[in-house]
């Protein structure tokens, strides 16, 4: 049903790159995270740290990671909100917390951004919506 989940989070110079990827490892320990450094507007540098798997036991592992943490009902009841027409159901989790190893959905914006891209058929939203209710109730 998903068939990739990618992570990401940026580092500002005010914050330690070690920690933002301990963020997302919180969230996904199986995969390895890469860099790419940027400029800010002000010139100062900003690392994209971000992680990518695509095996279904990693992506299972994911899910049984945000049941554990009692996240399931809430993504659930704002699904429509969070897929797109692509099939791209969004998420933000709060990167402090997953520092600290607690998985919890944002409510700021310091956070990790998920991308878990869905698939169904026939493609179209309601599909997508259908087919990702069904897999996350399972979990």
């Amino acid at each position: 049903m998903f068939r990739s989940i990618e992570f990401r989070a940026y580092c500002h110079a005010t914050e330690d790159e070690d920690r933002v990827a301990k963020a997302i490892a919180t969230l996904c320990p199986e995969g390895a995270a890469q860099k790419d450094t940027f400029e800010g507007h002000h010139k100062n540098p900003i690392v994209l740290i971000a992680c990518r798997i695509e095996r279904a036991e990693e992506i299972s592992a994911f899910w049984k990671r945000c049941r554990d943490a009692d996240l399931v009902r809430t993504i659930l009841e704002d699904l429509p909100k969070r897929i797109d027409d692509d099939g791209v159901l969004h998420l933000r989790f709060d990167k402090q917390e997953a520092y600290e190893g607690r998985i919890e959905l944002a409510r700021h914006e310091d956070v990790v951004a998920v991308r878990a891209k869905a698939s169904a058929f026939p493609a179209k939203k309601s599909a997508l919506i259908r087919a990702a209710r069904e897999y996350l109730a399972k979990v």
